[in-house]
């Protein structure tokens, strides 16, 4: 539940909550102190803001893992084969036999 995602660097409960779960309570009462202080309209306010900086930290780094997964898989690809006018290929006919058939018109395909 408070476990850290590796992609994101957030755990979900904070995503969805805007704040981390302490199993605990804190050694310092910094926050608590600071919402007790403060009206509580600018502290949701204060609240929100904080997700949605977290929510597009996350965003960021879902897009870095992405690229980094991305570059990973490509390695191991084989380089794209280039056709030159006059190659000999084999085509693959495995499915067309059944698209004829769906076409309608009675067709009969041997």
């Amino acid at each position: 539940m408070n476990s850290v995602n590796s992609s994101t660097g957030f755990s979900p409960f904070q995503l969805h909550l805007g704040c981390l779960l302490h199993i605990l309570p804190p050694v310092t009462e910094e926050r608590e102190s600071q919402r007790t202080t403060m009206p509580e309209e600018q502290w949701a306010i204060m609240l929100l803001s904080q997700l949605k900086h977290d929510l597009m930290e996350a965003q960021d780094n879902l897009l870095a893992a992405k690229a980094s997964q991305a570059t990973q898989v490509n390695k191991s690809h084989a380089p794209t084969v280039t056709f030159k006018i006059g190659d000999h290929v084999l085509l693959a006919t495995k499915h067309r036999r059944h698209k004829y058939i769906q076409k309608g018109d009675k067709r009969v395909a041997k």
